[in-house]
């Protein structure tokens, strides 16, 4: 019968490796080793199995090679309850379901024997003997240990996070145990339940889960298994409803709301509610780092199609409905362009737009060198004015170096701008100016005393009177090698 156990958890161990669970990603387990112990006596700090047949006494001896010290043994039944004893002379029964350590009052030089007995039917056993005072290190510090959830907004995902052990975090493993019912107390328990999903991940300290449906209470326990003494303990657990719904984040007039696409798997929605009859409601979107997309409905209807913002953009629906609740859906789906992104900003009003502290910009943020113009300590570079402003405070900026290939880094990324901008110490050249009521769509400047056959990344921003700061597109120049024309 003991020998159909461990047989059974090795094809389940199997089964375990091969087929994913309904609720758990598919990962290749690192299952703790379940040899079965063949030798009557027992070594210390070391965990070992044993098999354990129905309604018949085993014993074990423990050589105990000081009176002075600390000494205790710690129990795990898998399957099935089991009474025991440990000692010179097995006066004390103790009876366990999952796991109990039981502490010597005062240890002696000697031998001591462990009596186990499982009455009701053939399980599997582990036992560890502990030579550390107060009993197993390990064991005590998972009492501190602290098991978060983090809802992942794609997929029904769920990814449970655990602090590492305390003791020798770098050789110890954690499996997590994922179920619809109360949590067993054992890992070798739940290794032998179909009903219950186990994933092993190494030294990793979080896990996802998949496919949970929503309403349904999900336990999640967490084992450690120390690679040196092999000891398998409980860890941590923690249980929760799941809530598939997807929720909204509501948008103050006038005020600026940031998401962490992130940590939202690259979608977050917003609405805002029309208050008052008006002739326009109007968003403002930043991108955080990488390009978005922007969709915007109202009542499952689409007011706006899916756009791409890739730096800044600011979209007018006129004539809102009055009362209606208009929702703002941003993604960023494509795994390269969350990797840049930090998450978005985003304003809405449907007061006059003069009262959103960012600068009004232009349809195109392009910079563009006029290369007849350069020469070897200078470039001319345009761009189009931001509109509708009686003054803008332009700031122009050369920094030595290149551009990346991709043609998306040459988007800066808006969010803290200015904070960026001000710790900055590596602008080869700095500059600003005041425009007032600037009438000209385009605007030119030069910028001087840069040094010959360089490469410039050249930065234009434009700052809103008490307000904030955005960039123009970054433009890459370089310089004329020599000066003797410009000499001549």
């Amino acid at each position: 019968m003991v020998a159909r156990l461990l047989s059974t958890l090795l094809v389940l161990h199997s089964i375990s490796v091969l087929l994913p669970s309904s609720c758990c990603r598919k990962k290749e387990p690192k299952l703790p080793v379940l040899q079965l112990h063949t030798n009557d006596s027992l070594p210390a700090d070391l965990q070992v199995t044993v098999g354990l047949p129905a309604g018949r006494n085993k014993s074990y001896s423990y050589t105990s090679p000081s009176a002075h010290g600390a000494l205790s043994v710690t129990l795990t039944a898998c399957t099935s309850p089991i009474f025991w004893s440990f000692g010179p002379d097995n006066t004390t029964m103790l009876h366990t379901h999952s796991m109990d350590t039981y502490h010597v009052p005062s240890p002696s030089q000697g031998v001591y024997t462990l009596t186990l007995l499982a009455p009701e039917s053939a399980t599997l056993a582990h036992i560890y003997i502990s030579t550390e005072r107060g009993g197993p290190q390990a064991l005590q510090s998972a009492k501190f240990s602290k098991v978060r959830l983090l809802k992942r907004q794609k997929g029904k995902r769920l990814t449970v996070k655990w602090n590492p052990s305390l003791v020798d975090p770098q050789g110890t493993d954690y499996c997590l145990v994922v179920g619809t019912k109360p949590p067993v107390g054992s890992l070798c328990a739940a290794q032998q339940d179909p009903a219950l999903a186990v994933a092993c991940v190494g030294r990793k300290t979080h896990h996802t889960i998949t496919g949970l449906k929503h309403s349904q209470k999900y336990y999640f326990s967490v084992f450690a298994i120390n690679n040196q003494s092999n000891f398998t303990y409980p860890y941590g657990t923690i249980s929760s409803v799941f809530d598939g719904r997807f929720r909204h984040t509501s948008l103050k007039d006038g005020k600026a709301t940031f998401a962490n696409l992130k940590k939202l798997d690259g979608k977050a929605v917003f609405r805002y509610k029309v208050v008052n009859a008006t002739e326009s409601l109007d968003l403002f979107v930043i991108p955080c780092g990488g390009a978005i997309d922007i969709e915007v409905t109202l009542k499952n209807a689409t007011v706006v199609p899916p756009k791409r913002v890739k730096s800044f953009g600011r979209i007018t629906i006129k004539n809102p409905v009055q009362f209606a609740r208009y929702y703002i859906k941003i993604y960023a789906l494509n795994r390269e362009e969350l990797k840049k992104t930090s998450g978005v900003e985003i304003y809405a009003t449907t007061r006059f737009p003069t009262k959103i502290p960012l600068p009004n910009m232009p349809q195109t943020l392009k910079v563009t060198e006029y290369k007849g113009l350069t020469t070897c300590d200078s470039v001319t570079v345009a761009w189009m004015a931001a509109p509708g402003q009686k003054s803008a405070h332009y700031c122009l900026s050369a920094t030595e170096g290149k551009i990346r290939e991709m043609e998306d880094y040459r988007m800066p990324n808006q969010c803290g701008l200015e904070s960026r901008l001000k710790k900055s110490v590596d602008f080869a050249v700095k500059f600003c100016t005041d425009e007032k009521n600037y009438k000209e769509p385009v605007v030119y400047k030069t910028i001087n005393q840069l040094k010959p056959g360089r490469n410039y990344i050249i930065q234009v921003t434009v700052k809103k009177p008490k307000g904030k700061t955005l960039s123009y597109d970054l433009l890459q120049v370089h310089t004329k090698p020599s000066c003797r024309r410009k000499q001549e």
